[in-house]
């Protein structure tokens, strides 16, 4: 029988911001430091994380995905992103997977399962829907877009206990927190207004108060994270293999932006990743991509992933990025990964390379609208 195992994705989480989760660092230890994302947004970067793969086209195939591959007698999943569902082959190999729905309960959502994207019909209502929740948040407090980590990790832990009670498990657990629009529970605003703040920021609007906000907004997303996650770490078995890391990072207005754009920069590509009782160590290798995640997980090379790697890669947009243990470069030179003026040519040398030969990620516009609109991207 097989330890159990469990994967732990997190949505928007920045390296410099596993420092707030302490419950997560006393059982999990510190974070890899020079990890690195493939890519700037969730529906590539998870092309690497569970396929193995640079990004190309949305979603992944049976043939791509890691999770049959695991040795375990139940596999569950717990998807809180739309753009990690069945839709795009994230099912595969899961007992249970469980993934937002898309009953139709609102008007986008209907809209959404009855008409294209591309129908002139989709847009008037799409609109009409966008200002209601406007409306809304102007008469009574707002609910939470995403579905919170205390329920996520419910249905792990009862899951796991009615179906393995011998502990012979897999789980991978996707959390939203600290993803757009940040409003933490215990927010010193209600969350009408910390989504009002949320989106100024995120369209360019936001005042020197929001910014100030917005980054103790985020960062209480990260705290309340933590604190649920205690629970989980509490309750699995000390011989449990567990992986630990953020899809992508996220601006909290460096460079006059916020969120997750397509911006090749550290504070978007370098993410933290931890684990315990792994195959493979991260600290094995001074450089970890997300593309060696299945890799790490399995022990043995996955793919396009790597046991060892001393260069990271990274491409969105038509923009590319390389990484090592010391260095960032992109088209706008080198510096170290906390942004200081830097020189090192080997890695110019590779990010050359990359660049030639790096398959063009999908775009945001070429996702389906209803998906972008769940995640606010519309």
């Amino acid at each position: 029988m097989s330890a159990p195992a469990l994967l732990v994705t997190v949505d928007s989480l920045r390296y410099d911001h596993f420092q707030y989760m302490p419950e997560t660092r006393a059982f999990l230890g510190e974070s890899h430091p020079a990890t690195f994302a493939t890519n700037t947004a969730t529906p590539s970067c998870f092309q690497s994380i569970i396929g193995g793969i640079y990004p190309d086209d949305a979603g992944v195939t049976s043939e791509e995905s890691f999770v049959p591959k695991v040795d375990a007698g139940y596999k569950i999943g717990v998807s809180t992103n739309r753009f990690l569902s069945e839709r795009y082959g994230y099912d595969v190999g899961f007992d249970r997977f469980i993934e937002p729905e898309r009953d139709g309960s609102s008007l986008k959502d209907r809209v959404a399962a009855n008409m294209t994207p591309q129908s002139t019909i989709y847009g008037i209502a799409s609109r009409a829907y966008n200002f209601y929740q406007s409306l809304r948040g102007t008469v009574g407090d707002a609910s939470r877009d995403y579905r919170p980590a205390a329920e996520v990790i419910d249905d792990l832990l009862e899951s796991v206990a009615t179906e393995a009670p011998d502990g012979d498990w897999f789980g991978w657990l996707h959390f939203m927190e600290p993803h757009h629009p940040y409003n933490p529970d215990d927010a010193p605003v209600s969350r009408t207004e910390a989504q009002q703040v949320t989106r100024r920021l995120l369209d360019g609007r936001g005042s020197e108060a929001d910014a100030e906000l917005g980054r103790e907004l985020y960062r209480g997303e990260v705290e309340e994270l933590d604190d649920r996650l205690a629970r989980l770490w509490d309750t699995v078995p000390d011989e449990t293999r567990v992986l630990f890391c953020a899809d992508h990072g996220e601006l909290l207005g460096e460079y006059g932006e916020w969120g997750h754009h397509a911006t090749m920069c550290p504070e978007i590509l370098r993410v933290p990743a931890a684990g315990r009782n792994l195959p493979v160590e991260l600290g094995d290798s001074e450089v970890r991509s997300l593309v060696d995640i299945p890799s790490v997980f399995l022990g043995t090379e996955y793919g396009d992933g790597c046991l060892s790697r001393d260069t990271a890669f990274a491409a969105s947009n038509g923009s590319h990025a390389a990484m090592n243990a010391q260095h960032f470069a992109s088209v706008e030179g080198v510096r170290t990964l906390d942004g200081e003026g830097a020189t090192d040519r080997d890695l110019e040398m590779a990010l050359g390379e990359w660049s030639t030969t790096a398959a063009e990620p999908v775009s945001k516009d070429q996702l389906p609208e209803d998906d972008l609109e769940a995640l606010g991207y519309k």
